[in-house]
């Protein structure tokens, strides 16, 4: 009998603290609406407390390879096995010879492409990281 009771309990005061809780539209808070700023002209008679702060914005366009492709489509790019991760750029020159084009270094750290006919060598500093087939 007395765990009828204590059962009876158990399911009757979870009820009953539930039923204390405010309904959901009652604890809803519309968010505050954005009032619109007041701009004054020039005119205004009020002094300015503190001088207009100009930021300066560089935009710098970058320039480089448009590739379209179809959705689902891949396209496979090859690494090569020359030169080895690690390499130093002169080991690279003595090996391919010079580049035919040496990009501007980017990045913190900095990160240089050379071109050759037929790959691309990316370098971190003066050490490869990377190198792929050119297309």
């Amino acid at each position: 009998m007395y765990t009828k009771i204590i059962i009876l309990l158990g399911l009757l005061i979870p009820a009953m603290a539930m039923a204390e809780r405010p309904a959901m539209s009652d604890r809803y808070e519309e968010p505050e609406q954005a009032q619109p700023m007041a701009i004054e002209s020039a005119e205004s008679e009020a002094p300015a407390a503190e001088p207009a702060v100009v930021e300066e914005v560089v935009i710098q366009q970058v320039s480089g390879d448009v590739i379209e492709i179809q959705a689902g489509e891949t396209i496979i790019i090859n690494p090569l096995d020359f030169p080895r991760r690690g390499m130093s750029m002169d080991k690279v020159q003595n090996e391919l010879g010079r580049p035919l084009e040496i990009s501007p270094t980017v990045g913190e750290p900095p990160i240089t492409a050379w071109t050759y006919a037929d790959r691309v060598v990316f370098f971190e500093h003066s050490k490869v990281i990377h190198a792929v087939e050119r297309r």
